[in-house]
């Protein structure tokens, strides 16, 4: 399936430090995405993941970095999810590269602690 959309529901680990991630073709999470290594089109300029219905956490922003460069944290790396809680990752659209993504969640109601996520990753290796 050609696409640059994913879906993710977030629950909390049994240790309550960190989110386990499921990963999904569509918002209603019934069509599932084996793994967390997302393949999209080398045009497509960005990945996005995208809260899944039914999600037991909120996914609220993400980190990511380029795979084999120095690792950084600044306001190139780093995407607060929008109001739809949604993040992209911008992708180059004139090289192949290999983003590390830690997605990070919240409770629903009342924060009680951010949740980040183990490390999907993102490749723009397909025309």
């Amino acid at each position: 399936m050609a696409t640059n959309i994913f879906y993710v529901q977030g629950r909390i680990d049994p240790s309550g430090e960190f989110a386990q991630c499921s990963y999904f073709y569509d918002k209603a999470a019934t069509q599932p995405y084996g793994g967390a290594s997302f393949r999209i089109p080398t045009n497509a300029g960005a990945g996005v993941l995208a809260q899944a219905d039914n999600s037991e956490l909120v996914l609220v922003g993400a980190v990511y970095k380029t795979v084999g460069l120095p690792p950084a944290l600044n306001n190139n790396n780093y995407c607060a999810a929008n109001d739809e809680a949604t993040i992209t990752v911008p992708m180059p659209v004139n090289e192949v590269v290999t983003k590390g993504v830690v997605l990070l969640f919240a409770d629903r109601v009342a924060v009680q602690a951010l949740y980040p996520s183990s490390d999907p990753q993102i490749t723009n290796e397909y025309p």
